[in-house]
């Protein structure tokens, strides 16, 4: 499988609408790392092992720009693995 962890930033989107957000990406399949009340919001997304890192990036983006296009423009970060970061524990290095 092909991994994609990121960092994405709402800015000028309301409470409300990162709830939207959220459910949104969720039902896609990706997943929050971080919890709600953290300012800083990481997710997770898997993708088909036989998917170029490329095609992997462009989906993560577009998925990201679809969820938010109504309440802002999204900024992220990228980092892509072709295997799981971490096994059952996610370790955050500041």
């Amino acid at each position: 499988m092909n991994h994609i962890m990121l960092r994405a930033e709402f800015p000028g989107a309301e409470e409300e609408h990162l709830k939207e957000i959220n459910t949104w990406l969720n039902q896609r399949n990706w997943v929050r790392v971080t919890t709600p009340d953290e300012k800083i919001n990481i997710w997770h997304g898997t993708f088909n092992r036989q998917m170029r890192e490329e095609d992997c990036h462009n989906n993560a983006i577009n998925a990201f720009i679809e969820a938010s296009k109504r309440y802002c423009q999204v900024q992220l970060d990228i980092l892509w693995a072709a295997h799981k970061p971490a096994s059952q524990t996610l370790t955050l290095i500041g």
